[in-house]
């Protein structure tokens, strides 16, 4: 729990604890006074989530969190504020959800529900054919998928590549179902998770490594809008498909 405000991080903290004794749960809860302590102390995977807020002196939340999306994409974010104002602020770093203060318990009990479903679900994964190996790797660390003459090239978090000896239709299938990913060009799928932004044009997507992925031209609005009804779906709290 990050907030400046002493009051509100101790509420919170409340209805946190509340809900784990409603639900049998247990659960240890670290609470920071402001940005820049949970940053000292964060390592990735160390918090299951974090409920940030965004109105804080010197470094807000989105600040806050930009440093921590720099090497962990897993932990889930709930920002808090007294304004909604920030939301789209918010969408580039894929929180989970989005409380505008005061916090009911009822408000607190839906997203904790909703967070702890998700963290159980198990994370798919997809075997991939690299010469005569196969290797198992997470959807969740696919960040590209490129067709390249007879193989296909795959960009995992980070900007570490793989070439693998699969059609390009078995990773269509194969990803057809998650609602990450997004088919971007011929031959190019992303996974939405891993956008950073959209270049001023909006003809690229930026991917947290740099990448620039071109946006099929005369596809360009539909594919934007998907991309925007699934960044919308996440701040409200959409689950993995």
């Amino acid at each position: 729990v990050v907030d400046d405000i002493r009051l509100d991080r101790e509420k919170l903290e409340r209805g946190l604890h509340k809900w784990f004794a409603e639900n049998n749960r247990l659960g240890t809860i670290t609470s920071f006074n402001d940005g820049e302590s949970l940053l000292r102390v964060f390592e990735p995977e160390k918090f299951q989530m974090v409920f940030m807020d965004i109105l804080m002196n010197d470094l807000n939340g989105i600040e806050t969190v930009q440093k921590l999306r720099a090497c962990d994409n897993k932990t889930l974010i709930i920002f808090t504020t007294s304004s909604r104002e920030y939301a789209f602020d918010a969408f580039p770093l894929h929180p989970f959800d989005y409380i505008v203060k005061p916090c009911t318990q009822a408000k607190m009990n839906q997203v904790l529900s909703e967070a702890v479903n998700f963290l159980e679900v198990p994370e798919p994964v997809i075997d991939v054919r690299v010469s005569r190996s196969t290797y198992r790797i997470k959807l969740s660390d696919i960040s590209a998928v490129m067709s390249r003459d007879h193989y296909v090239e795959i960009v995992l978090s980070g900007g570490k590549c793989m070439m693998c000896s699969m059609a390009f239709r078995e990773f269509e299938a194969e990803l057809y179902e998650d609602a990450r990913f997004l088919l971007c060009n011929r031959g190019i799928i992303i996974n939405m998770d891993h956008v950073a932004s959209l270049s001023r044009d909006k003809n690229l997507f930026i991917m947290k490594d740099s990448l620039s992925i071109p946006i099929k031209v005369r596809s360009k609005a539909k594919i934007i809008e998907q991309f925007t009804q699934y960044q919308i779906s996440r701040i409200r709290g959409g689950k993995r498909i």
